[in-house]
């Protein structure tokens, strides 16, 4: 499986890669298969082509660090080269899925004599481990750093001993221990020209992160109606995401937030974040889990829902993009707050999912053909219409309108499968969702209507106008604070059944209103307190005059 380690290359001239540097310097030189091929008996240590061997990392303390956590730590172990003697002396060949790669022309890995030869070696051979998805039986092992000692060892499979070969170790995690570079380490190695070693103990040094970042996940619910995507809405519905060190989801982040749950209740998507991720150049992978915590693989073959699957899982909300059917990969080391999506689509929705429709609701305030501004608040109650024309007593929603301005409302599509035409009323209430009793009101409605819904249509248009009365209500002239929208009630999608078709005035005057609203008191003792404070006070000034003028 692809899978990177985690580290960064500008820190790569930085780190050493192996235990001593006799091994640098004697490893993977060609070495003599005996040390004397004329008098192999004298030999006190015989190369033995049938031996096993074993690799032990001992990650070292960060200087920079009070107290280094190495705990969690994971390590990989990638065979990329075979042990050859056929010309009586060792050299090492690479394994049949990398020996042709264009990426390792003119990289021979029998002449590693320095640690920088080491480290561009080890770097060539980890991208293309990425490349090729290695993962031949007893190729890759995996083991996992516990304790505080900050060891891992590698004895192959059963613990029976590693074959002879050259081995790429790789960190698979990110850690809050920090980052290893990758380094390649011989079995068997000779240190003296004379003493074989086939149990090899390497100390790679690490750095600790300079930085963290986050990462946000969008869950979205989709719908395949023949092709095009529609977004589809959940009663409660819960999603795992897990967070990868790999584009096939098989090496997980080792943080204790690698796991997030994401629950979406009453709308068609959701986010969670991934917090305190160490910052680096290698990539970060996002991954919707099944309930064994097992990574659901990615794909944008959408005809998978109508094969008996319940939904495909696909990135990004298009499937015609190129990267749908891949995970997102998600670099920090270019932005340290990144995002991606995850969709899943449907081809026959779940109990409590259905088909999201919206409908827009404007709301326009006029009086004398001029818009004005309100103190009012008013309501909108969405009631289902039966196949008879029958509305609904009660309302599935009521919505706050936005005076002058639009709302948008999310509602279900019918029937048990969601996907079915709805037809919904639009009316306005008071906020309990109770219709406004239009004789006392002190506004002309108009502009109610119906809305139907269906996946050929998800959205529509009502436009509620309240015309001042005459004689009703009060109002004073006060500067205007916005710019005036000419109303336009008519407008729409034609998907509304009964809006009016008003029209603005050429008047832009700004009044604001002071009418009661339904429900409210009227009043009128105060108007009348004002009416007779005014009346006494022209009595004072006429009395006054008078006696001026005798």
């Amino acid at each position: 499986m692809k899978q990177r380690s985690l580290t960064t290359r500008k820190y790569g001239v930085f780190l050493a890669f192996l235990l001593v540097l006799s091994m640098v310097f004697g490893a993977f030189a060609r070495v003599n298969v005996y040390a004397d091929d004329s008098n192999t008996s004298e030999v006190s240590n015989a190369y033995d082509e049938k031996a096993k061997g074993s690799i032990t990392v001992e990650l070292q303390d960060i200087q920079s660090q009070e107290t280094t956590n190495k705990n969690g730590v994971e390590l990989t172990l990638y065979k990329v080269a075979d042990i050859r003697t056929d010309h009586n002396y060792i050299e090492f060949a690479l394994v049949d899925e990398l020996k042709d790669l264009e990426s390792l022309t003119g990289t021979d890995i029998n002449d590693i004599t320095t640690g920088e030869a080491n480290r561009e070696a080890a770097q060539k051979l980890e991208d293309a481990v990425l490349e090729t998805g290695l993962t031949a039986e007893e190729t890759v092992y995996t083991e996992t750093v516990n304790g505080v000692d900050g060891v891992a060892v590698f004895q192959g499979k059963e613990d029976i001993g590693l074959d002879q070969g050259m081995y790429l170790v790789l960190q698979t995690n990110a850690n809050a221990y920090g980052i290893i570079s990758p380094l390649l380490v011989a079995i068997p190695y000779m240190t003296d020209g004379s003493h074989w070693i086939y149990d090899v103990t390497a100390q790679p040094k690490g750095i600790q992160f300079d930085s963290l970042g986050s990462i946000q996940v969008t869950k979205a619910l989709k719908y395949n109606n023949n092709g095009t995507l529609l977004e589809t809405t959940a009663e409660d519905a819960s999603f795992d995401i897990g967070l990868f060190m790999d584009s096939q989801g098989q090496y997980r982040y080792s943080g204790d937030n690698w796991r997030q749950t994401v629950t979406i209740r009453g709308t068609s998507s959701n986010t969670v974040t991934f917090d305190n991720l160490p910052v680096t150049s290698k990539p970060y992978y996002v991954f919707e889990l099944d309930e064994n915590g097992e990574a659901i693989p990615y794909s944008a073959d959408l005809t998978n829902t109508e094969a008996g699957n319940m939904f495909t899982v696909m990135a990004g909300e298009d499937a015609q993009a190129s990267n749908a059917g891949e995970a997102p990969e998600i670099i920090l080391d270019t932005n340290a707050n990144a995002s991606a999506t995850i969709s899943n689509v449907y081809g026959d929705l779940p109990e409590g999912y259905y088909v999201t429709g919206r409908i827009t609701l404007t709301k326009s305030v006029m009086d004398s053909g001029n818009m004005i501004t309100s103190d009012d608040t008013f309501y909108a109650g969405i009631f289902t219409v039966d196949a008879q024309g029958n509305v609904a007593d009660n309302p599935t929603d009521v919505v706050k309108l936005n005076n002058n301005g639009t709302v948008t409302v999310e509602v279900p599509l019918g029937g048990t499968s969601g996907t079915e035409q709805i037809t919904y009323a639009v009316m306005e209430t008071d906020e309990n969702g109770k219709l406004i009793d239009k004789a006392t009101f002190p506004y002309t409605v108009t502009g109610e209507g119906n809305v139907t819904l269906s996946m050929d249509q998800t959205t529509g248009e009502v436009n509620i106008v309240n015309t001042l009365g005459n004689s009703e209500g009060y109002y004073q002239e006060e500067p205007s604070t916005q710019e005036p929208a000419a109303a336009n009630p008519g407008s729409g999608n034609g998907n509304n059944s009964n809006s009016s078709s008003g029209s603005s005035g050429s008047g832009s005057s700004s009044r604001s209103s002071r009418s009661a609203k339904t429900g409210d008191n009227n009043q009128i003792l105060l108007y009348a307190g004002l009416l007779a404070a005014a009346v006494i006070a022209g009595g004072v000034v006429v009395v006054r005059r008078r006696r001026r003028n005798g």
